[in-house]
């Protein structure tokens, strides 16, 4: 596969992240145990807050790509500044930046750098809104948090949230779903969210969280695997997270668009394509 392919794929996995959910059964047979306010309390808390003293995250990235049979290998960065920014860029031989994609509070932006060229996707338009995505869904994907989609807030009462001990396995689950559907399942104690799995009408997507890293407070999963599938189509994608800074070195939050053009999504894609 060519450069320009490996690029496709990277963005088309990203973008759809954003979409996608995963359809999970509960085995028929499966025994859970209800838990009392108190103890989900005790439980969930942790788990949709975010900690306080950690709100920029930086990394090298290495991400590995399986789309329909095809594997491709690229490398990047992953930029976090809490409630402000995720950014994920890809770079060419791992030095020069070509093109990433930011969700910001306003939307999501892919920016192509070559040709300074970008397209907006607006949270606020069409299925994107009826189905809850925002940059909350977003930023707590990537922070490893729980999120409630169409909220802001992932944590305001234990009643936001159900929480049952599932096997070897906490489920946790929104208590009020919209047509994007979210479960967390966490390890046998509760302590550490392990899987979050999506649901949006035909769309399937599993994100599973590994190799966590303690900074300070905060236990952050330094590998993330993302399956998406839905109606022909199938991306899986392996993240592989180096070099893990928590200091803000005064990065700007976002790219300044002043000098970019505005395009529409399927023409820059085509652009990102072409790149070599």
């Amino acid at each position: 596969m060519k450069t320009k392919s490996y690029l496709y794929l990277v963005v088309a996995t990203l973008l759809t992240l954003t979409f996608a959910g995963c359809r999970t059964k509960r085995a028929a047979t499966e025994e859970t145990t209800s838990l009392s306010r108190k103890q989900r309390s005790e439980l969930i808390s942790p788990l949709a807050q975010y900690p306080t003293d950690v709100h920029f995250v930086s990394s090298k990235a290495t991400i590995t790509l399986d789309y329909n049979g095809h594997t491709a290998t690229v490398k990047g960065r992953l930029r976090m500044r809490r409630d402000e920014v995720v950014q994920m860029s890809i770079t060419a031989l791992g030095l020069v930046e070509i093109a990433c994609i930011e969700f910001t509070p306003n939307g999501a932006y892919l920016i192509d750098r070559v040709n300074k060229r970008y397209a907006l996707l607006d949270y606020s338009s069409g299925i994107i809104n009826y189905a809850g995505i925002n940059f909350s869904a977003v930023q707590a994907l990537f922070w490893n948090r729980l999120f409630i989609p169409g909220e802001k807030e992932a944590w305001r009462n234990v009643e936001d949230f159900d929480l049952n001990v599932a096997g070897t396995q906490c489920l946790v689950e929104p208590s009020r779903q919209r047509i994007l559907k979210s479960q967390f399942y966490t390890d046998a104690d509760c302590k550490q969210l392990q899987q979050t799995n999506l649901t949006l009408q035909q769309y399937a997507a599993t994100w599973r969280y590994g190799q966590f890293e303690t900074m300070g407070t905060y236990t952050y999963p330094t590998m993330h695997d993302v399956s998406v599938g839905g109606a022909s189509h199938a991306v899986g994608a392996h993240i592989n997270l180096t070099d893990i800074s928590t200091l803000d070195t005064g990065w700007k939050s976002t790219t300044d668009l002043s000098r970019y053009k505005e395009v529409d999504l399927e023409q820059l894609m085509s652009i990102i394509e072409m790149i070599r």
